[in-house]
């Protein structure tokens, strides 16, 4: 499994990035021969993995069906074989939502495949999708919104104490059609960093969300600057859904990152 050290991985590594095997756009075979191209040293697949340990979830629609992971798997080896070098890396990942009910057994089952690295993310509140359609929050009360806020927090709090994952991703999801107020749930992502450092884990600079209403990546700056302090490794990433977006805003990523601290990253 792919380990970070502070600062984290530098220019030319891409992690999260994602295919038609769950809900991206481009084949396997384009975002691979694409990151080569590009001039990455180190890109990563991970599509999206979800066993919710319950019913009312909408995550068929978008996530990888669980029957196809074989095939994912013998895919990118191939492609592995097909496309590395000495000057490119192909790693094999999955982005995995986390629930307290199934995490450790979830993993378990997921590490029998040669995966490199497995990216710790919360989508769910309850059967609620915090990142779904804008539409879904428009009904909610004030007091509702902090609802799935909280309970949001508090999986994103589990998923760091698992500790098992190669980094978290996009930690301030919520926010992201900006309708709710992200400055209220600062210290929750402080201690869910807290828990970060103590297991030697890592977050991602996610810069997807510069195209998203909130226009801002995730995490928030002030987020960032916390994680520095605590000498957390980042991540920059795309949250890629077509080949072409692999490092999308990378250059603004790692200026916010140089903004938030981390004034030794890696090329």
């Amino acid at each position: 499994m792919l380990e970070f050290t502070y600062p984290g991985p530098g220019k030319g590594y891409s992690l999260h990035n994602h295919s038609t095997f769950s809900d991206g756009a481009s084949t396997l075979e384009e975002v691979v021969a694409a990151g080569k191209a590009s001039g990455l040293k180190v890109l990563g697949i991970s599509d999206h993995w979800v066993e919710p340990p319950y019913d009312g979830t909408d995550y068929l629609t978008w996530a990888m069906p669980h029957e196809k992971l074989d095939e994912y798997i013998k895919t990118l080896l191939d492609l592995r074989k097909k496309y590395e070098d000495e000057n490119f890396s192909l790693k094999i990942g999955l982005e995995v939502d986390f629930f307290f009910e199934n995490a450790e057994k979830v993993y378990d089952r997921l590490m029998q495949s040669p995966m490199d690295y497995l990216i710790g993310s919360v989508h769910y509140s309850g059967v609620f999708s915090v990142d779904h359609d804008a539409v879904d929050w428009a009904p909610l009360s004030e007091d509702e919104k902090a609802e799935v806020c909280e309970i949001y927090w508090q999986k994103v709090a589990g998923a760091a104490e698992f500790g098992k994952y190669t980094f978290l991703g996009h930690l301030d999801l919520p926010k992201k059609f900006a309708l709710i107020d992200n400055s209220k749930y600062i210290e929750h992502a402080v201690r869910v960093l807290d828990i970060v450092q103590k297991k030697s884990g890592a977050i991602e600079l996610n810069t997807s969300g510069w195209f998203k209403p909130c226009n801002d990546p995730y995490p928030t700056l002030e987020i960032l600057q916390a994680a520095c302090k605590r000498n957390i490794p980042a991540v920059v990433n795309a949250d890629a859904h077509c080949a072409e977006h692999l490092q999308r805003n990378f250059a603004e990523g790692y200026a916010l990152l140089k903004e938030a601290g981390y004034d030794f990253i890696q090329e």
